[in-house]
């Protein structure tokens, strides 16, 4: 019993602590002081002064894209250090060797309490070579939607908000990455084998599908359920594209597909929303 306890209070205190290390920060990163490109960074500590994470650029925009982060604190310094180093996905037709990766350095008097995360960074592309520098600015996300509440309920911004959302689905960069019509999500993977399951996570309407895989059609006509229906894939060359085009809109419009993707050590879950006649395309890259 004693031994029991002390685990629940380990484990306990752990749960704490992480939730008190875990930050979200939103905002820009500004280039040559003209161009502005949206910008969201997710942090952890995964010890005293190490961090990991990820990015999102772009968020809900033809660029997209999210990267891994690492990187350490120094409570002692106050300096943050980090490095975007590994696409997760991206919607952007450029090489994964043409991006420019994140290399920041900065003053943080406390990683747990700071509302802003501010300065310099560095712009280098996978191999070392330098890219393009800028500045970033970015505040705690929870001001923010904290701020967004309060302004919601003085000019009752909801309904707008929902028309917004209603004819561009907004993507939920942990857990949720939406694919909009005629949009190709490229997601990077390590692993050859992958399971694709297609089913409807809300009310069964009806809606049909046809899925092709490298142009070749593994369903047709197919009616999506409740059950997955899963699709074993094998990767055999550098890119491997699923594509979904929207049969109907079954009796409550649009055509809704939520796809999950399965491999080693890897797990992504993304959604279509689609009218008739309409495709959204994901590709499967190599490493």
């Amino acid at each position: 019993m004693r031994l029991f306890l002390l685990v629940f209070i380990f484990l306990h205190s752990t749960f704490l602590f992480g939730q008190l290390s875990f930050r979200e920060f939103s905002g820009v990163i500004t280039i040559n002081d003209s161009l502005f490109i949206s910008y969201d960074l997710y942090l952890s500590k995964t010890t005293e002064n190490k961090i990991s994470g990820f990015s999102v650029t772009d968020k809900d925009g033809p660029h997209e894209t999210k990267s891994s982060i690492e990187g350490t604190y120094s409570p002692k310094e106050g300096l943050l250090v980090f490095n975007e180093f590994d696409i997760l996905y991206t919607k952007s037709p450029f090489d994964s060797f043409d991006f420019c990766f994140i290399h920041f350095n900065g003053a943080i008097k406390n990683f747990e309490k700071s509302k802003m995360v501010k300065g310099d960074f560095l712009g280098k592309y996978a191999n070392g070579k330098k890219c393009i520098d800028g500045v970033l600015l970015l505040a705690d996300k929870n001001k923010i939607d904290t701020k967004i509440k309060k302004l919601d309920r003085r000019f009752n911004i909801s309904k707008h908000k929902q028309l917004v959302e209603k004819a561009q689905p907004k993507i939920d960069s942990m857990k949720l990455e939406a694919i909009v019509a005629n949009e190709d999500l490229n997601i990077f993977v390590k692993s050859k084998v992958f399971t694709i399951a297609v089913f409807d996570s809300g009310k069964i309407d009806g809606d049909r599908i046809n899925l092709f895989v490298d142009d070749v059609l593994v369903l047709e006509n197919y009616a999506i359920k409740k059950e997955r229906k899963e699709i074993p894939i094998t990767l055999v060359k550098a890119k491997t594209s699923v594509k979904v085009i929207a049969l109907n809109e079954g009796t409550s419009a649009p055509n809704t597909v939520k796809i999950e993707i399965k491999g080693k050590n890897q797990f992504m879950e993304t959604k279509t929303s689609l009218k008739v006649g309409e495709s959204a395309k994901l590709s499967l890259i190599k490493r």
